[in-house]
């Protein structure tokens, strides 16, 4: 198995991290710098990589993943159920019945084990953000630190009480984040960015009772996330057009490159809130070996469609959505989310990744 599907702790580290030694000459431009390079000190290691990874959430999408633990049978039963019950206190009534939903068998526990690890990347990450925001108010007004530990717990018995939930159709709904999921088999994935003023970011998620007519003609496209391990079989060849698998290549680099449009495909219907539902074959990939790009995607009605490059067709509402792909060790991982005409889509570093077992310790 690869790097991605082993539990050893792996050493890399994003581009958004501060270079060793330099993170005081980073604080020094800080109102308050000593209070707050001594805040910073009392930081284990593990928690200032979270912390800078909430940081970069801010300037663009952050990408979290964690190999499954090597556990099967009773084993990984127990260890899904402890992670679940750690979790209860933030989720909501429909994540919670979602997690639940998963049958006994191995094939069901660990596809159970992989969705309850990913939502403990997202929550892991925003208690990393109201940390660094908890210390950053710290370093401000020193005075005021017996009231920090009041302040965080309050923030999180806000989110607790809020929850991470699910909108109608299935994408994660987090207060002051966009969120998505992905599930390779092999490791669990969450990609995540933090809003700034709620006017600048409409909201993409709509709620189980608002799917009236005008819901259906505003769609709204959502940040979305797919990985697909390479030890996977390409789909079906009726997934591609004529023009996508038409690049001279020997049989090995043909799947691999079958498998690395499955993947954009799928981040773009997802992003489109249509899934499978309707035909990947006429969702455009780009050329061979193109690693970001853009989309249309229009609705009429109840019916979601993506227009071809240079397509015509005139269609209100009609969204761009853009898309890149990540490097990520033994995986294909594609990020979509809505754009617009002038301004890319923007990936913050490498993907970060974690330990499950430090992450259970995080959270419990």
């Amino acid at each position: 198995m690869g790097k991605a599907g082993t539990d050893q702790n792996s050493q890399e580290q994003s581009s958004f991290f501060s270079p060793p030694g330099q993170t005081s000459a980073v604080l020094a431009d800080f109102p308050g710098a000593a209070q707050l390079q001594g805040a910073w000190a009392q930081a284990s290691a593990a928690d200032l990589r979270w912390i800078w990874a909430a940081q970069a959430a801010k300037h663009g999408v952050i990408i979290l993943y964690s190999p499954l633990p090597r556990l099967e049978g009773l084993a990984l039963h127990h260890w899904c159920a402890h992670l679940e019950e750690v979790l209860v206190p933030w989720l909501s009534p429909a994540q919670l019945s979602h997690l639940q939903c998963f049958g006994s068998s191995d094939a069901a526990l660990k596809a159970r084990c992989s969705r309850l690890l990913a939502r403990a990347l997202l929550i892991r990450l925003v208690m990393a953000a109201t940390h660094a925001s908890i210390i950053t108010r710290g370093a401000a007004d020193a005075a005021k630190s017996p009231r920090q530990h009041a302040d965080m717990y309050s923030h999180m018995a806000w989110l607790s009480l809020e929850g991470l939930d699910r909108d109608y159709l299935g994408r994660p709904v987090m207060p002051g984040w966009r969120a998505a999921f992905s599930h390779s088999g092999h490791a669990a994935f969450c990609a995540a960015f933090r809003l700034g003023h709620e006017s600048k970011n409409p909201p993409c998620h709509q709620n189980a009772d608002q799917l009236d007519a005008e819901t259906l003609q505003d769609f709204r496209p959502c940040l979305a996330v797919d990985a697909e391990s390479l030890l996977n079989p390409p789909p079906d060849p009726r997934a591609y057009s004529g023009r996508e698998l038409t690049a001279p290549l020997a049989k090995e680099s043909c799947v691999r490159d079958a498998l690395r449009r499955w993947t954009i495909k799928e981040a773009l219907l997802k992003s489109a809130g249509l899934g499978l539902s309707r035909d990947p074959a006429l969702v455009n990939s780009g050329f061979f070996g193109q690693r970001r790009g853009r989309a249309q995607f229009c609705h009429e009605g109840s019916k979601g469609f993506a227009l071809g490059p240079g397509s015509a067709r005139q269609t209100i509402p009609c969204r761009h959505i853009g898309w890149q792909l990540v490097p990520c060790a033994e995986h294909w991982l594609c990020v979509a989310a809505p754009v617009s005409p002038d301004r890319p889509l923007l990936v913050t570093g490498r993907p970060l990744r974690a330990h499950w077992s430090g992450v259970l310790n995080s959270l419990g």
